[in-house]
């Protein structure tokens, strides 16, 4: 037995002893052994013959697993790993299915924490929740993980402090890998695009360029993972639009659907065409805005922030038919509450004397996203406070000036 099954061994008879409520000391005594022999041995600190290990795993009901049989499940996880890297995220949702109908048997076996690592993976891939329960599990047995999956387990804790726009936190998991010897195939092109991501989000553009445009984009054209090389791209066309060039981000957004659109789903080219209205919104280009929104695919009404992009192109060019028209529409479709105050706003805008109607929705607005942690809208909520001050000659607008400094982005989708 070579040192890390050992180890894997000594973790699954602990985890499964302490389910079945058995004290150490009683169990022990039940093989017979001497408890100190049986703590060091739980530890990893002692090795466990195939006898005994036989004796143990008969006492705690473990199942009797072959070789083979662990092998084809330690591929399906790999499998399930390449696939959610190549954003073949539909076979990988089938592949997960299949190994969560042997949830109890690799739950019970040396492939454990495996396992759980490949849940917390899909999980995070999927999800924004905190995955707390997970994290501390995998943290328990974080000596018995080897160096790929340590690698995985402090990325994708990276991704979801990015997921929950913790972009400074996630920064520094990504730090620990960049501090490490080693990388891992697949993994660290996953660790210079989220990075990237994360830069853009505090601002950081240059270095983001650097990760995103000479590190990720380059690993995933290598790996032939086009759909990423896409997305990688888009940040790319993002950073541009952050730095006032709406004319160089455009040429991003045209150049990667004209490559790249063969590999993509209609919602992959909904998420470009929404940062590419955001890129002319934000310009005041209204006129390119309109002709990005006529390429929508169907489903972009499953991407909120470009409701917003659509009311606000219509107020701009006075286009108050189609507003009250698009508004009516947009009813149907589930939106969060951001998204919904910020139509309304929209809708206050060109009516007279609502002005302290839409400084209440606006300060409402900014409690609300506060209160959810999320700074994607801020920048709209932002400019308006301080729009609204201004005309009034008022000097709160100097207070907002200095929140919207310090952000830099207008509903951008940096998912993927």
């Amino acid at each position: 037995m070579n040192t890390d099954e050992s180890k894997l061994k000594a973790a699954l008879i602990r985890k499964r002893r302490i389910e079945l409520n058995w004290k150490q000391e009683a169990f022990a005594k039940s093989l017979p052994m001497a408890n100190s022999s049986f703590s060091e041995m739980e530890r990893g600190m002692r090795p466990i013959t195939e006898e005994l290990y036989k004796n143990i795993a008969n006492k705690l009901k473990l199942p009797t697993l072959t070789t083979e049989w662990l092998k084809e499940q330690r591929f399906l996880m790999d499998l399930i790993k390449e696939k959610l890297y190549f954003c073949d995220y539909k076979e990988a949702c089938s592949l997960y299915k299949d190994l969560q109908f042997k949830d109890e048997l690799l739950n019970n076996s040396i492939l454990f924490l495996e396992y759980n690592l490949t849940s917390f993976i899909y999980n995070v891939t999927f999800s924004n929740n905190k995955e707390t329960k997970k994290v501390k599990y995998l943290k328990k047995y974080i000596d018995c993980l080897d160096n790929t999956q340590i690698y995985q387990f402090i990325l994708y804790q990276g991704i979801l402090e990015k997921n929950l726009h913790h972009p400074s936190k996630a920064l520094d998991y990504f730090q620990t890998l960049f501090d490490n010897p080693y990388s891992i195939n697949y993994f660290v092109d996953l660790l210079y695009y989220q990075t990237a991501i994360c830069l853009i989000q505090i601002g950081h553009l240059a270095l983001a360029h650097k990760y995103n445009n000479n590190k990720a984009e380059n690993l995933f054209k290598e790996n032939d993972n086009f759909k990423r090389a896409a997305f990688s791209q888009m940040h790319e066309a993002i950073i541009y639009t952050h730095e006032n060039h709406p004319t160089e981000a455009g040429k991003i957004y045209e150049k990667l659907l004209k490559t790249y659109s063969q590999y993509l789903t209609d919602q992959d080219i909904n998420i470009i065409l929404s940062n590419a209205g955001n890129n002319y919104v934000n310009a005041t280009q209204y006129d390119k805005a309109q002709n990005i929104y006529k390429q929508l695919k169907p489903g972009w009404q499953n991407i909120p922030e470009i409701f917003y992009g659509i009311a606000w192109t219509l107020l701009q060019t006075d286009q108050h038919d189609k507003l009250d028209e698009f508004l009516k529409y947009s009813k149907q479709y589930p939106k969060n509450k951001f998204i919904k105050d910020m139509l309304e706003i929209i809708n206050l805008q060109r009516k007279p004397n609502n002005e302290k109607e839409i400084e209440t929705k606006l300060k409402a607005c900014e409690k609300y996203l506060n209160r959810e942690g999320s700074s994607e809208g801020m920048i709209f909520i932002y400019e308006q406070l301080i729009q609204y001050y201004e005309t009034r000659s008022i000097v709160k607008q100097v207070k907002y000036l200095k929140k919207l400094n310090e952000l830099n982005k207008r509903g951008m989708q940096y998912e993927q």
